[in-house]
């Protein structure tokens, strides 16, 4: 399998996420994984399909900060504040049914933003590609739009401490 193609939404995450270290507040993430019914009702509501790879992030850390951060994109050296949480609950800034709802009239009605950096900038999942690639909606840059990885999951495996912060 020389030329290994990821083009089905049935990619998983290669990473061991508990590398990650995804805390809130230098704990772990209390939240529960968000159930079947939940992303069901999320799907059908917002009409987005979660791709796969991003379910199986949501059931590891449903949330929360991860301590490897950083990642490179076509524009520089990105960090992940925290990533967004799927309840029940659609209300708060931390919520993706409040992220979709938020960043539809600028990011599309294709965009999952699924986490955010320090200063408000969202990290999206673009579903008009195949797999979904993981761009960036710079705010302060005219919404200029960043591509960062080709799927979720890579952008996943791509993140590494900030070299600024070690």
């Amino acid at each position: 399998m020389g030329n290994s193609c990821r083009c089905s939404q049935e990619v998983s995450v290669v990473r061991n996420l508990s590398e990650l270290n995804i805390n809130e507040g230098g704990r772990p993430v209390g939240r529960e994984a968000p159930p079947k019914e939940i992303i069901d009702s999320f799907e059908s509501k917002t009409g987005l399909k979660i791709p796969q790879d991003y379910q199986e992030f949501l059931r590891f850390s449903n949330g929360g900060h991860p301590e490897l951060d950083s990642v490179n994109g076509a524009g520089g050296q990105f960090a992940v504040n925290s990533f967004y949480h799927l309840t029940a609950d659609a209300r708060g800034p931390e919520s993706l049914w409040y992220a979709v709802e938020h960043w539809r009239p600028i990011l599309g009605s294709m965009a999952i933003p699924f986490a955010n950096d320090g200063g408000g900038n969202q990290f999206f999942l673009d579903l008009l590609t195949q797999p979904p690639r993981v761009k960036m909606c710079v705010h302060d840059e005219g919404m200029r739009i960043i591509d960062i990885s080709a799927s979720f999951s890579e952008f996943i495996d791509s993140l590494e401490l900030d070299p600024e912060m070690i």
